[in-house]
């Protein structure tokens, strides 16, 4: 009796797949959200005289063009963190589907090899 399409359904059900636009579109909001939260809490707190608001926030100007801590920044901050939060979501996704893949059909030959020997 040959289970080898069984063994294979039970592990895919096992190890489903990621959607990678989904986890993209997922990722990038939350990342959007939180960095013009970020902003926005700091700019709504405020800072002491003669300091500067969000000094270690506006750090992130280094690495995104245009990005300050303002109102426009967090508008700005919210597009960029959006962007790179997809990116890194769909990145995710492919590398996740690719290890679990390569592992099923790992398990599969391995299974495979083992019936032939016990033949």
């Amino acid at each position: 009796m040959d289970k080898s399409g069984t063994d294979k359904a039970i592990l895919m059900a096992a190890f489903a797949r990621i959607d990678p636009v989904a986890l993209a579109l997922a990722l990038g909001s939350l990342c959007a959200l939180v960095l013009f939260a970020m902003t926005a809490i700091l700019l709504i707190k405020g800072s002491p005289p003669g300091i500067e608001t969000g000094d270690h926030l506006s750090l992130l100007g280094i690495y995104l063009p245009g990005y300050a801590v303002n109102w426009p920044g967090a508008c700005l901050g919210a597009v960029y963190g959006g962007i790179l939060g997809a990116i890194g979501g769909f990145v995710l996704a492919l590398f996740w589907n690719l290890t679990h893949y390569l592992y099923i059909t790992a398990i599969v030959v391995r299974a495979a090899w083992w019936r032939m020997m016990a033949e």
